[in-house]
């Protein structure tokens, strides 16, 4: 393996870089879809989670290992990482604009949740377990759209 990599470090930034370059191209095909702000949310979440289910290897090296690359790559991949959390709260406050989501929610709190909601999914998520990738998103969706607690039935 080393033959091919000059160090762990160096096959490290790799992994973690493709991991990156992966998730910016499933934010660009949600960017480019036609849809509704509001749709575009649903998607992000969708895309993001087939995405990270999809290469979990991948995603599982990169956000356990990610603590050892060096500095110097850090801070390329934290400029990286920056960018895209920007563009997807770029989305929020599209949905915002369209009134899908309230005005008062916070852009950069709605972020970092789906962030965590869907970002986890490379240590939780199972092919075989009770839910698909769909089924997930679609819970996750009702959730974020719907909330959790009872409706007022009264």
């Amino acid at each position: 393996l080393y033959h091919h990599w000059p160090s762990k470090e160096a096959l490290l930034h790799t992994i973690v870089k493709l991991s990156g370059e992966l998730l910016v191209a499933h934010l660009e095909q949600v960017e480019s879809y036609q849809g509704n702000p509001r749709e575009r949310i649903y998607q992000y979440i969708s895309t993001r989670l087939q995405t990270i289910a999809g290469n979990q290897d991948l995603f599982t090296v990169t956000w356990q290992e990610r603590a050892i690359v060096s500095s110097e790559a850090f801070g390329e991949l934290s400029r990286l990482a920056e960018n895209y959390r920007s563009r997807v709260r770029l989305l929020i406050e599209d949905a915002k604009s369209a009134g899908a989501i309230r005005q008062e929610i916070d852009s950069h709190l709605t972020m970092l949740a789906l962030d965590g909601m869907t970002g986890w999914a490379y240590f939780w998520y199972r092919p075989d377990g009770n839910y698909d990738i769909s089924q997930i998103a679609d819970a996750f969706w009702d959730m974020l759209s719907n909330g959790v607690a009872p409706r007022d039935t009264a």
